[in-house]
C-alpha cells in the first residue's frame, strides 16, 4: 500500500475522471437537493481514493438539517446511498474556516460521503462567529448528526454507527476542532485540523492539549503566512500529549486555503483523510499501514508517533 500509488492513480484517472460517471443522477429522494449542489471532483478523488484500497464506491446524496440549531445556523449532510442490508456508517463533522462557508468545502462531502463516510458540513450563525462558537458548533453537530440518525424521517435514519464519529476543521474551525476534541473525549473516535489556526483570532497560543486524548491528524502547509506552522500547526501538534496517537502532514507548498475548492493536492489531502478516519473506525490494517508509510514523497514534514 505504498503512496506513491495515489500519482500513478491520479495520471490514469486524469483524462477520464471527470466524466465517466463523475456526476450523480439527480434522483428523486426525501429531502434530497443533489442536482447541481457540488462539484464532480470530489466524486473523482473517492473513486481514486477506493481503487487504491480496494474498497466500495456509493452513490452519494445531500440534505440540508439542523436549521432550528442554535449553535449554528445550518447543516450541508452528504451521505452515502446505502442498500437495506448495509452496515450502518461511519460520520465526520466539520467547521469552515473564518468567513468560510459550507459551499466553499463542497469537494469534501462527495468525496467522503462517496467512500461511505457520512460528512456533515457546519454554516456557522456569522462566517465571523469565533474560535469558542466553532467549538460549540462542533459539539452541536456531532448531537445533530446522531438525531437525524434517530428521526424516521431523516435520509440516514439508522445509517450511522454512532461509534464511529469524527470531527474536522479548517483554519478557526481546525483549532475549535482540537477544543472540541478535548470536551468530546471518548465520544468521536478521531479530529483532523486542517491549516488550523490555533487559537483566537489574534491571541498566541498557551498551555498543552494534554486533554486530546482521540487520534488527531493536523494537515499544515510550509507557505502558510495566515497560520503559519511554527506558531499554529506544528506548535498545537506538539502542544498534543505524547501518549494520543497523532500525525502531522506539511506540505511544502499551498496557502492556508489548501483544503478549500480552490486548494491544491485535493487528491491527496482527500486520501489521507479517509486512511486516517477508516483507521480509526474499523481495525482493518490497510489504512494504519498507509497512514504509517513512508509520506516524505508527498509532504516536506511527515510524522507519526
Amino acid at each position: 500500500m505504498n503512496v506513491l500509488r495515489i500519482k500513478s492513480l491520479i495520471s490514469i484517472m486524469a483524462g477520464i475522471g471527470l466524466l465517466a460517471g463523475s456526476l450523480i443522477l439527480p434522483n428523486a429522494i426525501a429531502q434530497d437537493n443533489s442536482d447541481g449542489r457540488y462539484r464532480p471532483e470530489g466524486r473523482t478523488f473517492a473513486r481514486n481514493a477506493a481503487n487504491l484500497f480496494d474498497d466500495r464506491l456509493f452513490e452519494a446524496r445531500t440534505y440540508i438539517a439542523g436549521t432550528d440549531v442554535a449553535e449554528f445556523a445550518s447543516a450541508t449532510i452528504f451521505y452515502p446511498l446505502t442498500l437495506s442490508f448495509d452496515r450502518p456508517n461511519g460520520a465526520v463533522v466539520m467547521s469552515p474556516g473564518y468567513r468560510g462557508t459550507p459551499e466553499a468545502y463542497d469537494w469534501w462531502g462527495p468525496m467522503l460521503a462517496s467512500v461511505g463516510i457520512i460528512t456533515l458540513i457546519i454554516e456557522t450563525n456569522t462566517t465571523e462567529d469565533n474560535l469558542e462558537q466553532r467549538k460549540n458548533a462542533l459539539i452541536a453537530g456531532v448531537e445533530l448528526i446522531k438525531r437525524e440518525n434517530a428521526e424516521d424521517s431523516s435520509p440516514i435514519n439508522n445509517k450511522l454507527d454512532e461509534s464511529q464519529i469524527a470531527i474536522m476543521g479548517h483554519s478557526l474551525g481546525g483549532g475549535a476542532s482540537l477544543r472540541a476534541a478535548a470536551e468530546l473525549g471518548g465520544d468521536i473516535k478521531a479530529v483532523v485540523p486542517l491549516t488550523p489556526y490555533c487559537c483566537e483570532l489574534g491571541q498566541s497560543f498557551e498551555g498543552d492539549l494534554n486533554d486530546v486524548s482521540v487520534p488527531t491528524l493536523i494537515i499544515a502547509t510550509a507557505e502558510d503566512t495566515i497560520a503559519p506552522p511554527e506558531t499554529h500547526s506544528r506548535l498545537l501538534y506538539d502542544a498534543i500529549n505524547s501518549s494520543t496517537d497523532k500525525v502531522y502532514l506539511e506540505f511544502a507548498e499551498g496557502s492556508h486555503n489548501l483544503p478549500t475548492n480552490q486548494g491544491t493536492d485535493l487528491q491527496i489531502q482527500g486520501t489521507y483523510v479517509y486512511a486516517f478516519l477508516k483507521a480509526n473506525f474499523t481495525d482493518d490494517s490497510k489504512y494504519a499501514d498507509f497512514i504509517n508509510g513512508d509520506g516524505e514523497e508527498n509532504f516536506s514534514s511527515y510524522e507519526t508517533n
